[in-house]
C-alpha cells in the first residue's frame, strides 16, 4: 500500500518527521559530526550547533538555557527525575501521582515504592480529571516530588495543572512539582515558569523531530544526581556523547511548530470536531472527556459493542492506522490502567479506541476518516 493513501491516525503514538526536521539532523551529521566535548574546529562547530539549539528550545518553554538537559526521549526524563531524587533519602520521603500518568511514570513511581517509599497515587473522576481534594490531601511536609502529567496521553484531558502547582507550594515549598507534557507541547504553547511546573519532559518525536531525542527541564535551584555516569557532557548532568544531530533536528521542528502553531490547533481541532460530529450522526458512541477541556488533537472514542481490537485491526486493513492507548503499553492485552482509574464499566473498557490527528492533516480529513470508520464497522456488523 502507498503511504500516501494510509491515513495515519496515531500522532499520539509518534508523528512523522518534518522535512526541516530531517534537513537540520541531516546537515548537522554531515558537517558537524564531532565530538562536541572535543577542542578542535569541528568539536567547536557541534558544540555551537548544540548550545544555540539549547537557547532556542528554552526561550520556547520560558525557561533559561541551564534548565535544559538533553536526553534520549520523555521516557528517560521521567525516570530521572522520579527515581533519582529519592536516592540516599530516607524512607520517610515520599511521592504523590495521579492513577492516569504515562507507563514511564508510573513504572518510575512503582520503582520508588519498591525501594520502601510511600506513594500517594491520586485518583480522578468519571471524566479523567485529577480529584483535586485527594491530591491536596496527599501532599505533606515529607512528599519530595509531586507529578502529575499536563495532559493525558490517551484520553487528551487537561489536568489542572497551575491550581495543583499551588497546591503543592503553599503545603510544602520544598517538593518539586513535575509534568509529563510530552502529549501537550504537540498542540499547546507552554510557559513552565508561569504554570508552576519545577521539572518537566518532553520528546521530540511527538512534534515531528527525530526519535531518540528528548528533554529535561529542571528549575534553576533544584539539584538531582546524574542519571548515566562516565563522562560531564551536559552540565556534567548526563554522561555520554550528545546525540547533537538529534537536538538540532529537534530544534529545527519545534521552530517550525511554534510558528505554525496557531494555524494547525485550529484545523486539528476543526477536522478533530467534524469527525466526531459525524461519526455522531450514525454511530452510538461515548466522546471521552467531551465535558472537559482536552487537548485538540486527541479523540478516545468508546463504540457500543464493538471490540476495540477487532475495529482496530479492521481499520489497518481499510487504510487506517488508530491505536487502542498508549503505544507504550500495546500488545500487552489488557484494559488501559486509564479508563480504569476512570471507572469505565468492565463490559465496554475494551470498546475503546484513540483517535490522534498530527501537524500534517490536511483539510477534509475529520470528514474522510469518518466515512472510513463508519464504513468498517458496517462491514463489521
Amino acid at each position: 500500500m502507498n503511504k500516501n493513501d494510509y491515513i495515519y491516525l496515531d500522532h499520539a503514538a509518534t508523528t512523522p518527521m518534518r522535512e526541516v526536521a530531517f534537513e537540520a539532523y541531516k546537515k548537522t551529521e554531515m558537517d558537524a559530526y564531532a565530538n562536541s566535548s572535543g577542542g578542535h574546529a569541528l568539536s567547536r562547530k557541534a558544540k555551537n550547533i548544540l548550545e544555540e539549539s539549547r537557547e532556542y528550545i528554552a526561550s520556547c518553554f520560558g525557561a533559561a538555557p541551564n534548565e535544559i538537559t538533553f536526553t534520549s526521549g520523555g521516557t528517560e526524563a521521567d525516570n530521572w527525575i522520579i527515581k533519582t531524587p529519592f536516592t540516599h533519602k530516607e524512607t520517610t520521603a515520599e511521592l504523590t501521582t495521579t492513577q492516569i500518568e504515562h507507563e514511564a511514570v508510573l513504572a518510575s513511581a512503582e520503582n520508588v515504592q519498591s525501594n520502601g517509599f510511600n506513594v500517594n497515587f491520586v485518583s480522578c473522576d468519571s471524566e479523567g480529571v485529577t480529584n483535586i481534594d485527594e491530591f491536596r490531601k496527599s501532599i505533606n511536609s515529607n512528599t519530595l516530588i509531586a507529578s502529575v502529567m499536563y495532559a493525558n496521553n490517551e484520553t487528551g484531558v487537561i489536568q489542572p495543572i497551575k491550581e495543583m502547582s499551588k497546591i503543592v507550594k503553599e503545603i510544602n515549598p520544598n517538593t518539586l512539582f513535575h509534568s509529563d507534557v510530552v502529549q501537550a507541547v504537540a498542540t499547546k504553547k507552554l510557559n513552565f515558569h508561569n504554570l508552576g511546573i519545577e521539572s518537566a519532559a518532553i520528546s521530540g518525536h511527538k512534534i515531528g523531530g527525530p526519535k531518540g531525542i528528548g528533554v529535561m527541564f529542571l528549575k534553576t535551584g533544584y539539584k538531582i544526581p546524574s542519571f548515566l555516569h562516565g563522562g560531564k557532557q551536559e552540565l556534567e548532568r548526563r554522561a555520554g556523547t550528545v546525540n547533537v544531530s538529534g537536538v538540532a533536528g529537534l530544534a529545527a521542528a519545534l521552530n517550525e511548530q511554534q510558528n505554525n502553531l496557531e494555524k494547525d490547533v485550529e484545523l486539528i481541532e476543526n477536522e478533530k470536531t467534524i469527525f466526531e460530529n459525524n461519526l455522531k450522526k450514525n454511530i452510538d458512541l461515548i466522546v471521552v472527556g467531551e465535558n472537559v477541556e482536552r487537548l485538540c488533537h486527541i479523540s478516545n472514542i468508546q463504540f457500543k459493542d464493538i471490540n476495540s481490537e477487532t475495529l482496530m485491526v479492521a481499520l489497518d486493513l481499510n487504510g487506517m492506522g488508530v491505536s487502542r492507548g498508549s503505544a507504550c503499553a500495546s500488545g500487552a492485552q489488557k484494559p488501559s490502567h486509564v479508563l480504569e482509574a476512570m471507572k469505565v464499566d468492565e463490559q465496554v473498557i475494551n470498546n475503546h479506541l484513540r483517535f490522534s490527528f498530527g501537524w500534517n492533516i490536511q483539510k477534509g480529513d475529520g470528514e474522510k476518516c469518518a466515512e472510513i470508520v463508519e464504513k468498517t464497522i458496517k462491514e463489521l456488523s
